[in-house]
């Protein structure tokens, strides 16, 4: 486990293959290979956010993005988008932002274009 201390201030990319929390200020893209990521209460992230299971406790300003499940604690203030399976979104997190918890669909398809349906017209 690598706990970045609430003194530290992170500004680029960083890859990890094994759990974090976040104590300190991250600025740029977190990615997670495997293992969990948490922003702990003090923690802030202005970041795009990768990894199988995240939990914010803190602040997070930009895109998270979890293959498992994301978890936004009581104590959790994000604005962005969020892409995961899974949600939990406890009660007193404020979240201000786009949900999509669509599975993912196979490469090359598109989907299906929505249909409009034309207004029956009355017989003159």
């Amino acid at each position: 486990m690598t706990t970045l201390g609430p003194s530290l201030n992170v500004t680029g990319d960083i890859t990890s293959q094994e759990d974090i929390t976040v104590h300190g200020t991250v600025k740029g893209t977190l990615t997670m290979q495997q293992g969990a990521l948490v922003i702990a209460p003090s923690g802030k992230a202005e970041a795009t956010l990768e990894g199988a299971i995240i939990t914010v406790h803190g602040t997070v300003s930009g895109d998270l993005s979890a293959t498992v499940k994301l978890e936004l604690t009581d104590t959790a203030h994000v604005s962005g988008s969020i892409t995961a399976p899974s949600l939990v979104l406890r009660e007193g997190a404020v979240f201000n932002g786009i949900v999509d918890m669509a599975t993912k669909k196979a490469a090359g398809t598109k989907p299906a274009a929505p249909k409009l349906v034309e207004p029956a017209q009355k017989a003159s």
